[in-house]
């Protein structure tokens, strides 16, 4: 069954399926990105989704947790919540997996805590890093083994993990495909790397621009081993 994965931008997915429910990730609020990346008119960051569930990394920062951005009733899951044992949830009729961790220790707001987590959709698992501020262990990521085939991965460094600190959890995940999001592409900015920091680090990654915000998988992979970088342009503003 095929999923179509589209980037709105930042750290901000939706999911359709041929089949279930359709799922947003991490909506931003235009106004507070804008106010970070120094954008006058938070309007070109503007969008609205259509799904039938939320699931955000925390509820405490609208960077990540602006469900307003999605029309209607949808349900809302915390990821937050089910890595602390607070709540169950389901997605297809499988169990959704999340790993309690913190935004960077030197933030400067204070380092909120938030989670990683992982969703079962059209036969693959779809791993999200949330707002991940330093780079986690094996022991830690031990529920997301054998969950992971679409890594949605931080990038950008600044106030995220490091990408030295991505490669090794990159290994023991051992994803299909990466989807790189939460990077610098104008007019969203806020101090973080290029993608192109992170492409030249992987040198033998094949790597699918694929020129547009939306992608279906399963994408055909002829990595010989390795997981293939997805790069997607954002639907919700236009790059510059």
């Amino acid at each position: 069954m095929a999923v179509h994965l589209q980037w709105i931008g930042l750290a901000c997915f939706h999911l359709r399926q041929d089949e279930g429910p359709t799922i947003a990730m991490d909506p931003y609020d235009p106004a507070v990105v804008a106010a970070a990346c120094g954008i006058a008119d938070p309007a070109v960051l503007d969008f609205r989704l259509q799904a039938d569930t939320v699931i955000v990394s925390s509820l405490t920062d609208e960077a990540h947790a602006y469900y307003q951005a999605v029309e209607g009733e949808p349900r809302l899951i915390n990821a937050l919540d089910i890595a602390r044992g607070q709540r169950e949830a389901r997605i297809n009729g499988e169990p959704v997996f999340a790993v309690q961790a913190a935004e960077a220790p030197h933030h400067p707001e204070g380092p909120d805590d938030n989670a990683l987590y992982a969703f079962k959709a059209g036969g693959l698992w779809f791993l999200h890093m949330g707002d991940l501020g330093y780079g986690i262990g094996a022991d830690e990521l031990a529920p997301f083994a054998g969950r992971c085939d679409v890594l949605l991965t931080l990038v950008g460094e600044n106030l995220t993990l490091r990408l030295d600190e991505l490669d090794p959890m990159i290994d023991f995940l051992n994803p299909t495909w990466i989807v790189p999001m939460h990077y610098n592409l104008p007019p969203i900015t806020a101090g973080m790397t290029t993608i192109d920091v992170f492409l030249k680090r992987r040198p033998r990654d094949p790597v699918i621009y694929a020129r547009h915000h939306t992608v279906t998988f399963p994408l055909h992979s002829a990595g010989l081993g390795r997981p293939s970088i997805v790069v997607l342009e954002p639907s919700a503003y236009q790059p510059i």
